[in-house]
């Protein structure tokens, strides 16, 4: 009897062991036991990710389904390795990547072990930061299905993927699809100025395992609570229709506060250093949700979280959440308001309404800086008239910044240095919008943008689409207005009626 005892013990105890380590696998295979519909969107992305924070790595493993809505026939597929970018650091010598990447950078970036593509290995090559996979003949409307395997070395810089003492930064990491225009499949480079994340919507089911004191913050929402081990817990994420999925693993030190606000769980994470100045964001934040809402429509995600981070840039916006400044956060200066509340109008103007960020960055950045000072003005009068004179100083130099041709409309790859990209697509390009508002008032300027938001969901929009919704709402003279600023001619709206 004591034998028996023994041996089911013993088998209890290595079936455990054998759950334990294929327990990610088992819920991956149930699901995606067959194929997804690709109805709202053309990829589907499944991820299994283990990270190990001391060690600043993790390791890896996608599904993909994807569809090819590409109009023709196709014998390979590209995806984006933002992350590969920085492998080799000794390629990126010019002066804005030596701003992006601080004085003591170290590399990282993916490693692939494995591609497969409909269950057969296959060979695969990349040119800077995209990877080539050959496929034999994809038709039309087909889905095919691709497995990678990758480990992860988190690199150190001044940018999101990257790390601190006490958090690990996963911003453009993983694979994704990369966009097809009609010229073809589009070879994004990695600009060191602005956002290079250009993504069409996708849906994304990621499983995250870290060690049990560890914290997360996702795009996305929790499916439910995590599983936990001995040294270990298991997270799992979903988010529907998203650009990228982004994640901030953090240290036991971290706390949340939770909230729901108009249908969104706000969620601020704080530290002992932020725990005073904290609220004063959190609040901004509940009345930012509040105001775009209304004012723009209601935004489709179900939850925004809100990340205190490096201290070396103002912020950065995800789709369902941001990682700010550390310092600022912890300051509790109210001038760091205008970041919170410029990330989450990114919600809108990004997330849900898409544009070239490469291409046409003020659509986003000149548009989302605009409606900052907008809620401003409604909430935070001083800080709205520090903002709009420091906007119009900046224009009154028009003359002096596009000395060497550059504009509000001058693609990321135009500008040699932040400054100057700040300078017009932020400063310039926001009081644009701000002049016409104060000529044709709130009320129409926000029908205007409605409109646009609800014309342009889940799309690429473009100069066009913007112009075609004032055309409509506000009258045909708008297109005048926006082409004049545009080309660096700052002219007020009632000179071209």
């Amino acid at each position: 009897m004591k034998t028996i005892l023994w041996f089911g013990v013993t088998f209890l105890l290595l079936l455990g062991v054998v759950l334990y380590f294929f327990h990610d696998e088992t819920d991956f295979l149930q699901t995606f036991s067959s194929n997804p519909k690709l109805e709202d969107v053309n990829t589907v992305y499944k991820v299994d990710v283990e990270v190990y924070p001391d060690k600043k790595t993790a390791k890896a493993y996608m599904k993909i389904f994807t569809k090819n809505d590409t109009g023709r026939k196709q014998d390979k597929i590209y995806f984006q390795v933002l992350a590969n970018k920085f492998s080799d650091l000794d390629k990126l010598t010019s002066e804005a990547w030596r701003d992006f990447l601080g004085p003591h950078p170290e590399p990282g970036g993916l490693g692939f072990t494995k591609i497969t593509v409909d269950g057969a290995v296959t060979d695969f090559k990349f040119n800077d930061t995209m990877l080539e996979i050959p496929i034999d003949n994809w038709e039309e409307n087909e889905t095919i299905e691709l497995t990678m395997e990758f480990d992860i070395n988190v690199p150190f810089n001044e940018g999101t993927f990257s790390y601190t003492e006490d958090n690990i930064f996963f911003a453009n990491w993983l694979p994704t699809r990369t966009v097809y225009e009609k010229d073809g499949w589009y070879m994004n480079e990695f600009q060191p100025i602005g956002d290079p994340g250009y993504n069409e919507p996708a849906d994304y089911f990621v499983s995250v395992t870290v060690p049990k004191e560890y914290h997360i913050a996702t795009t996305g929402i929790e499916k439910s609570a995590p599983i936990e081990y001995e040294t270990k817990k298991t997270y799992e994420f979903e988010a529907e229709k998203v650009r990228e999925f982004a994640m901030c693993v953090m240290d036991p030190k971290y706390r949340v506060k939770s909230e729901e606000v108009d249908g969104i769980t706000l969620r601020s994470w704080y530290t002992p250093d932020s725990e005073e100045s904290y609220e004063i964001y959190h609040s901004a934040a509940k009345n930012a949700f509040e105001h775009f809402n209304q004012a723009f429509g209601e935004n489709p995600y179900d939850e925004f979280d809100i990340v205190p981070g490096p201290k070396t840039f103002t912020g950065m916006e995800y789709p369902g959440m941001t990682v700010v400044n550390s310092n600022h956060y912890n300051s509790g200066e109210s001038y760091f308001i205008s970041t919170i509340v410029h990330e989450i109008a990114h919600q809108w103007w990004y997330a849900v309404v898409g544009n070239h960020p490469i291409e046409e960055p003020w659509l986003d950045e000149s548009l989302t800086n605009y409606s900052t000072l907008q809620f401003l003005k409604e909430h935070y009068p001083e800080l709205a008239s520090y903002h709009s004179g420091r906007y119009q100083e900046i224009t009154e130099q028009l003359p002096e910044l596009s000395k060497n041709g550059q504009s509000i409309s001058t693609p990321t790859s135009g500008f040699p240095n932040d400054e100057l990209y700040a300078a017009l697509v932020y400063g310039v390009g926001s009081q644009m919008f701000n002049k016409l508002e104060e000529e044709i008032g709130v009320k129409k300027m926000n029908e205007a943008l409605a409109h646009y938001y609800g014309n342009n969901r889940f799309t690429f929009a473009t100069k066009d689409d913007l112009l075609d919704s004032f055309r409509k709402v506000v009258g045909p003279q708008t297109e005048t207005y926006f082409n004049q600023w545009l080309r660096n001619n700052p002219v007020e709206f009632e000179d071209v009626k």
